[in-house]
């Protein structure tokens, strides 16, 4: 049993809890990691990481980013509908394992202690700390971060995110040879149309292919069974390296994400983009508020700046969330319909490639779709959908 008493302990080691405990650990906080699993471990993600997400990130990812994007192809059926080139790259690609590893790393480098193999199964708040429970250990910090994805522990012991809605995705990995390496390098395949409320995508990571689905409605055998048809199409082959499923966070609903000693970022507190499925970029970025509110309350002895997190997230991330969601309910009604507009409209998608590279954001973009969806008339298309 582990006696000390650390400032800040944080449950998962992804991209925010590692983030927050470096943010923590440098300005001389006492901080504790505790990662379910050992490093280097597989995670289910894209890896997609937008340049605003790489702008966040507290140490250069450079080293093991494995492909840089420049295209979007949109897909409907059998047929390329419109390719999308952007004069520099909007999004990066990376394994999670590396990426995951090299920020706990930087964590540890800057003073955090991490212990892997600690599964949570506890949690207990008195009125100045919190007990922390593993399989084999108790831990106790003045301050608990729930960082530990979409079935968070932590938000099920101390109560919270009780209504969170859920995205379910299917992700297959290919080890590909030269010739298909080169036909995907440097784009992103994307099809709207074949999935109800979701979509498909093939992202390339320099001699591997990441082909996933994600849905708010199919089951895990449909999904498999829709994947392999779209990968038929795109005749695309190679060695399959892994076939995993999981749940996804579906933000753009305030609900409650901290109590009195504890807090939850990202995925865990519900904090992803529930049209396209982001979400490192919002941990990165709840992560960064929370440090701020955690080190007024400990360093700086101001114990109601913790309390004030949900405030500020509520008035910054919530909004783009939201907007977001709105956007993503009304997309999903009618893909094929969106398609023809952005085509008819590719100013929309340029938009789109400035939100990603952190240049404007979702809110401004929303405004403008609302003006071209106006004008539907003039494109002869059915307006009763964004009513």
């Amino acid at each position: 049993m582990d006696s000390k008493i650390y400032d800040v302990i944080i449950v998962g080691a992804g991209p925010g809890g590692s983030s927050l405990a470096a943010k923590l650990a440098e300005v001389g906080l006492h901080v504790l990691i505790l990662e379910k699993q050992s490093f280097p471990r597989y995670k289910v993600c894209g890896g997609g990481v937008t340049k605003r997400a790489l702008l966040k990130m507290p140490i250069d990812i450079t080293p093991i980013i494995r492909d840089q994007i420049t295209s979007l192809i949109t897909v409907e059926g059998n047929h390329d509908i419109q390719g999308f080139k952007h004069k520099t790259p909007f999004i990066y690609m990376v394994m999670r394992d590396e990426l995951d590893q090299l920020l706990a790393k930087h964590a540890v480098d800057c003073g955090a202690e991490l212990k892997e193999d600690s599964f949570v199964k506890r949690v207990v708040e008195y009125g100045g700390r919190v007990d922390v429970f593993t399989r084999d250990e108790k831990y106790s910090g003045r301050y608990l971060v729930g960082a530990d994805g979409v079935n968070s522990i932590v938000a099920k012991q101390v109560g919270l995110m009780s209504e969170r809605r859920k995205a379910l995705a299917l992700e297959y990995e290919f080890r590909c040879d030269q010739a298909t390496n080169a036909k995907y390098k440097n784009k992103v395949i994307i099809d709207y149309t074949r999935v109800p409320d979701g979509y498909i995508w093939i992202f390339p990571k320099n001699g591997i292919l990441s082909a996933g689905i994600g849905s708010y409605s199919l089951s895990q055998k449909l999904m498999s069974k829709y994947l392999l048809s779209f990968l038929d199409h795109q005749e695309m082959s190679g060695d399959l390296l892994s076939a995993k499923g999981s749940f996804l966070s579906a933000g753009g609903t305030r609900q409650p994400i901290m109590t009195q000693r504890t807090a939850l970022i990202g995925d865990a507190a519900g904090l992803v983009d529930s049209f396209a499925g982001e979400g490192i970029y919002y941990a990165l970025w709840s992560a960064e508020l929370l440090s701020d509110h955690l080190i007024k309350s400990i360093r700086d002895r101001y114990s109601e700046a913790f309390l004030t997190y949900q405030r500020d997230v509520d008035l910054t991330i919530m909004p783009e969330l939201s907007t977001l969601d709105q956007f993503g309910r009304k997309f999903y009604k009618n893909p094929k319909l969106m398609q023809k507009i952005v085509s008819r409209f590719p100013k929309l998608l340029s938009l789109v490639f400035d939100v990603l590279e952190g240049k404007r954001d979702y809110s401004k973009l929303y405004k403008k779709f609302n003006i071209v969806k106006s004008y539907g008339h003039f494109l002869n298309l059915k307006s009763s959908i964004f009513t």
